[in-house]
């Protein structure tokens, strides 16, 4: 016999899960004696929230279970936001939440709550997870666990959810008796897609300016190494979205960008230039897209490969070839025509010259993100030469956690330089102050504890500020760049752009504070920096690097340095708003220029 508890950890152990992240409480109290008792090692983050992110984020490194363990009640509702991320990620999620005895759930009852801190957290968490289930017969912990199991890391992944009362935790049970979960075939891991292949094969055959728009799907199908052997033998210019940023080095041939409403221009003009637009495993959000659908690849037919057919047929525009598959199925039959590609086009006599990788090449070189004038810059600091400088001082081994909202992560995306083995990951799809703490630990801990860069907004850094308890407890090698820009500078533009600049909650002048963070850090015994122009910001940077355990960097950026170039909307005459097409960034270009950008 074996108490339930130990055995959901023994099941955890045997998947090969190192780590967990978790705080305690009364509801899951025989959970938190199991899990000191397991071989995993377990993390004691400050706050539920900050649980739920360092397992999403252990969970998009490893793509295995990020694991959460959390109480009743207030514990379960406060790492509903990190699940969200995790959904909307897809990111395989692993959450057990303890729950009051069975006798005292409110069941059919009708009243809002019996047991102490009851809360139904399954009702609330079933539209952000794959799998969700309140355990309620010892007997069946085996299957729930390996269904649970199963959804999260088959099919397209995502967090999954257990709930387990008191009494349940504490029940013996006879492993030998325990049934478990048959897997099903409900994913179509074997997708008929012959047709689809031909059809692009041919569309490849005679395309002058093919593109990859190289999606989370290749990481989430682990197709890296087919997806490298597929672009260099048809030499296949790439751009990669906030998801898949560190796929390519930038000084890879093939690299053309990262386009978007906050891409580099020249990634834009490339995107809008080609011919033949090849979406793999991303789900063309808008910002990749721009808010016109219609304007998207507008030269371009379009073959759109997704294991959801729903990210599909969302899309307004024109799909020529939509193949609802796994990517690295797609890919390994791809490969299998790559010969066939390359003499018909022989043949053909298409792009023999190589113009097209030239002209990709060439059109961002001509519009770079970073330019003399933030180099320039004598007051305070830009973030955009920091970002260069950081780059340029940065190994291959590290790991960079941007943080997912705001100019911080913004202004990251667009002018980090990557190099071959650096890992750069964050949850932009939910877009949510507070995660780059918390993301970092979980990142750092999945990544064997290298060096990890978080760069992080003032503002954004509130939300979480606890957890640099257990980064200091930990000692962890995480470097902590705050950007000082007095506040919420992302909301003081678009109050600028929409809102004539009437601030409301974005500075000190309008509501909103923030206190001395350096002072902060030190009352957690952690080591501070501060740069207050780029000058500065040049000699503290290696200091900064090079010290060991964690360490916080204050920036004074520039208040008003904000994500430039940009898609940005434009209030007309009758107060309405329109989006500009993605070749048409601000700071705006006369029509001609963009219209000689334009590769015919």
């Amino acid at each position: 016999m074996i108490k339930l508890s130990d055995y959901v950890f023994k099941f955890i152990e045997e998947k090969g899960i190192k780590h967990a992240f978790m705080l305690p409480g009364g509801g899951a109290m025989h959970l938190i004696d199991s899990i000191g008792k397991s071989k995993i090692e377990y993390i004691c983050c400050g706050h539920e929230q900050a649980v739920a992110i360092a397992a999403e984020s252990y969970g998009q490194h490893t793509n295995d279970i990020g694991v959460a363990l959390v109480t009743s009640g207030p514990g379960a509702t406060n790492a509903i936001t990190g699940v969200t991320a995790g959904w909307i990620d897809s990111t395989p999620m692993f959450i057990i939440s303890g729950q009051a005895k069975r006798s005292d759930l409110i069941g059919s009852s009708g009243v809002r709550q019996m047991g102490s801190q009851e809360v139904h957290v399954i009702d609330m968490v079933k539209s952000i997870t794959k799998y969700a289930v309140q355990i309620l017969d010892p007997k069946e912990i085996k299957y729930h666990l390996e269904k649970a199991y199963y959804e999260a890391t088959t099919g397209r992944m995502g967090p999954v959810w257990l709930d387990i009362p008191l009494d349940v935790q504490a029940a013996m049970i006879n492993e030998e008796k325990l049934i478990g979960y048959k897997e099903q075939n409900g994913y179509k891991c074997n997708f008929n897609i012959e047709t689809e292949v031909k059809e692009v094969v041919e569309l490849f055959k005679y395309s002058r300016k093919p593109l990859i728009l190289a999606g989370n799907g290749i990481k989430l199908s682990n197709a890296e190494q087919e997806f490298y052997k597929f672009i260099d033998k048809l030499q296949v210019p790439v751009q990669t979205t906030w998801k898949t940023v560190d796929l390519i080095e930038e000084n890879h041939p093939l690299y053309a960008g990262h386009p978007g409403i906050m891409g580099d221009r020249g990634a834009n003009f490339v995107l809008q230039s080609c011919d033949l637009l090849i979406i793999l495993g991303s789900r063309l959000d808008t910002s990749i897209t721009a808010f016109n659908h219609a304007n998207f690849g507008i030269n371009a037919k379009k073959i759109m490969v997704d294991i959801d057919e729903h990210e599909i047929d969302k899309m307004k525009i024109d799909i020529k070839v939509k193949v609802v598959s796994n990517v690295k199925d797609f890919i390994l039959k791809l490969n299998s025509k790559t010969d066939e590609i390359v003499k018909s086009k022989i043949l053909n006599k298409i792009d023999e010259n190589n113009k097209w990788l030239i002209y990709c090449k060439n059109i961002r070189e001509k519009y770079p993100v970073v330019t003399e004038k933030h180099v320039k810059q004598k007051k305070c600091v830009s973030a955009y030469y920091f970002i260069d400088e950081l780059c340029n001082r940065l190994t291959s081994q590290d790991i960079i956690v941007p943080e997912s909202s705001g100019g911080a992560g913004e202004i990251t995306y667009q002018a980090f330089k990557v190099k071959k083995g650096q890992k750069i990951k964050n949850a932009a799809g939910l877009g949510s102050m507070g995660f780059g703490l918390p993301y970092a630990i979980g990142s750092c801990l999945s990544n064997g504890r290298k060096r990890t860069i978080l760069i992080n907004g003032d503002g954004a850094f509130q939300l979480n500020i606890q957890e640099l308890e257990t980064v200091k407890r930990l000692n962890l090698p995480i470097k902590i760049f705050i950007w000082n820009n007095n506040g919420y500078a992302s909301i003081r533009a678009m109050q600028r752009n929409i809102f004539e600049g009437h601030y409301v909650a974005s500075e000190e002048g309008s509501g909103l504070t923030i206190p001395n963070l350096r002072k902060v850090a030190e009352a957690y015994e952690i080591q501070t920096f501060m740069a207050r122009d780029n000058e500065e910001m040049v000699k503290i940077l290696p200091q900064v690097l090079e010290s060991d355990g964690p360490v916080l960097c204050e920036l004074m950026i520039l208040p008003e340095e904000t994500v430039s170039p940009r898609v940005k909307s434009v209030k007309l005459e009758n107060g309405s708003m329109i989006s500009k097409p993605l070749e048409d960034m601000w700071p705006f270009l006369s029509e001609n220029e963009i219209n000689e950008s334009i590769f015919i």
